[in-house]
């Protein structure tokens, strides 16, 4: 019986101890697996200061950051016409076209807030730009513009969320270690500002034109809600990015 007692005990060590290797091996192979941290870097911004002449639009010679393989060009664009609804067609960077991520108005409209991404990473055209034209191509018109350029490093090239809304407010549900990208337009308004999130570029762009451009981040998987102080109500956009493993 004695013998019998001892194999059972020594059968549970056994057990106990395959189970504790098990999990530390899945452990370790998830560190393994988890992505580095995405670098979010504000490089270069843009503001046409009121109404230029159109359809289209070029900021010239804007920073894009440093070389980097997994990198990304997110643009935060706002705009603006007098009483004329019109519709941003295509954004270049160094003359290859930019993809739109999101917008608040899906129709022609009067103004606007929109991002829009290009990679840049190795095997892409700009992976060694580090400066580059921006054009905006507009259906038409005279427009005033602002954006804000972000260098973004180490995410994935598809949001995993995107928003817009109207008012004094935006939530999105950012991943664990991801960020977030936010822009804004409040057309009714020069006085304002954006909290709970980093204010990357403020501007007063002509009468009436306020544009914001922001990012935040995320440790832990939750809602980021950007709240807008002015007396106007703000269309807002943004995207959520999650940390990306090597492409």
């Amino acid at each position: 019986m004695q013998n019998r007692s001892r194999s059972a005990v020594w059968i549970a060590v056994a057990l106990v101890l395959a189970a504790l290797a098990i999990t530390a091996a899945i452990i370790g192979f998830q560190k393994l697996r988890r992505a580095p941290p995405i670098n979010v870097l504000a490089v270069s911004s843009f503001n046409t200061g009121g109404l230029v002449a159109g359809p289209r639009v070029e900021a010239p010679s804007k920073n894009l950051g440093a070389v980097a393989a997994n990198r990304d060009i997110w643009l935060e664009i706002s705009w603006k016409f007098f009483s004329e609804l019109r519709t941003l067609n295509s954004v270049t960077v160094g003359g290859v076209p930019a993809r739109r991520m999101v917008r608040n108005k899906d129709v022609p409209a009067a103004a606007n807030s929109e991002i829009w991404m290009i990679s840049a990473g190795s095997g892409d055209k700009l992976e060694n730009t580090t400066s580059a034209d921006i054009g905006f191509n507009f259906d038409g018109g005279n427009p005033a513009v602002t954006m804000q350029i972000y260098s973004v490093v180490g995410a994935s090239e598809t949001a995993v969320a995107t928003a817009a809304e109207s008012g004094s407010s935006i939530s999105i549900t950012v991943p664990s270690d991801g960020v977030a990208l936010i822009s804004l337009i409040a057309s009714g308004t020069t006085s304002g500002s954006l909290s709970n999130v980093t204010r990357d570029f403020r501007a007063l762009c002509g009468k009436d034109f306020l544009g914001i451009h922001a990012s935040g981040s995320s440790p832990s998987a939750e809602s980021v809600t950007a709240t807008f102080s002015g007396s106007a109500a703000a269309d807002f956009a943004a995207v959520a990015l999650q940390p990306a493993l090597a492409r």
